[in-house]
């Protein structure tokens, strides 16, 4: 019993991920990828994980609408462009407290606070990449 929970689990999880990771597709795209998925758990047996995809494929046919679909991208493109000022936040503090350093002398605060933003850089530069990524997916969506 409990191995077919966390099977289903599993199955309700990686549905919420695939949905997630191509919010940016048409529904029938959607539609399509998931009766592919289903065929091919249906082909090995995988009888929880063809419930699990089920449910997904009836939850898009349902729901899905062009009009969710770009309020999907554009809740996306707000959730990074709100996470990427934070981090900027972030990098502001870590130069200041690393400015603050340098003016003490102090060597091996400096040293940590140019590590810290050497972090947060790279987290900025990350965020950037997927701001941009989810920007075009947006536009693409709005021609």
């Amino acid at each position: 019993m409990m191995k077919k929970l966390v099977s289903v689990l599993a199955v309700v999880a990686s549905v919420g991920m695939f949905a997630s990771a191509h919010a940016a597709e048409s529904c029938s795209a959607k539609s399509a990828a998931l009766e592919k998925e289903i065929s091919i758990a249906e082909q090995y047996g995988n009888t929880y994980k063809v419930a699990g995809l089920k449910k997904a494929l009836a939850e898009v046919k349902a729901h899905c609408t062009p009009a969710s679909v770009l309020a999907d991208a554009q809740q996306d493109v707000n959730k990074l462009e709100k996470k990427l000022a934070e981090k900027n936040d972030d990098v502001a503090e870590v130069e200041a407290d690393l400015s603050t350093a340098k003016a003490k002398g102090d060597s091996q605060k400096i040293a940590k606070y140019q590590r810290k933003l050497a972090e947060k850089q790279s987290d900025v530069s990350e965020i950037q990449q997927e701001l941009k990524q989810a920007r075009t997916e947006l536009n693409a969506l709005q021609k």
